[in-house]
């Protein structure tokens, strides 16, 4: 059985939704640009603390986690479309690892893959703040994690893209690099994504980053 098998079970989702219709043309292999496009901007809402449920952490002290615990946790029986999971979903993390690789991706979020001394990985995103749909509980937090993200790499950005020197939409930076990130918990679903944890769980959206001196 896969590592993701638990992750991209299709029956966690509704029946119309973008997600499950990906998975089951993957599982007969015949997934779509456009059905991925579509799927992964499924639960946007909740990917950028835009959900209903995100109003109740916006006090919550964040929690203790670390890359070994996080992707060890079950994935939930369902995953809302505009709503989060109990458990890790409704919990506000921090998380200290070594940051090893990012890009910007063609939604405008910024995708950095963590890492672990141990060598495991996770996916933890900041949105673009401009692209956030809605109003998000975690806005402040999210452009300030922006902001400090791209003093720190010296990016510059424009209302239509970020420029990334030397890196394209489909491009990784690799870089080492320690941090401690603060994010809400969201369990994303298995598209091949580089990083991703063996439960696909992630931060996401991360509304905190502070680059630590090397231990």
């Amino acid at each position: 059985m896969s590592a993701l098998a638990g992750a991209t079970d299709p029956g966690r989702y509704h029946p119309s939704s973008a997600i499950r219709q990906y998975l089951a043309a993957a599982g007969r292999g015949a997934p779509t640009r456009d059905l991925l496009a579509a799927a992964v901007h499924e639960r946007w809402a909740v990917k950028t603390a835009a959900d209903p449920d995100a109003e109740a952490l916006t006090n919550q002290v964040p929690r203790e986690g670390t890359i070994q615990a996080l992707s060890a946790l079950p994935v939930p029986p369902l995953l809302p479309p505009n709503g989060r999971s109990e458990g890790a979903e409704k919990t506000l993390w921090s998380v200290e690892a070594t940051l090893t690789a990012y890009r910007a991706e063609a939604d405008g979020d910024y995708h950095m893959v963590i890492a672990d001394q141990s060598g495991r990985t996770m996916i933890a995103e900041i949105p673009k703040p401009a692209d956030i749909v809605g109003q998000s509980y975690f806005a402040d937090g999210i452009a300030e994690a922006r902001r400090t993200f791209d003093d720190h790499f010296q990016i510059a950005e424009n209302p239509a893209t970020p420029t990334l020197p030397g890196v394209s939409v489909s491009t990784f930076r690799e870089v080492s690099v320690e941090v401690r990130l603060v994010g809400l918990g969201f369990f994303d679903f298995g598209h091949d994504q580089r990083g991703v944890a063996p439960n696909a769980i992630e931060l996401h959206p991360v509304v905190n980053v502070v680059f630590t001196p090397s231990h």
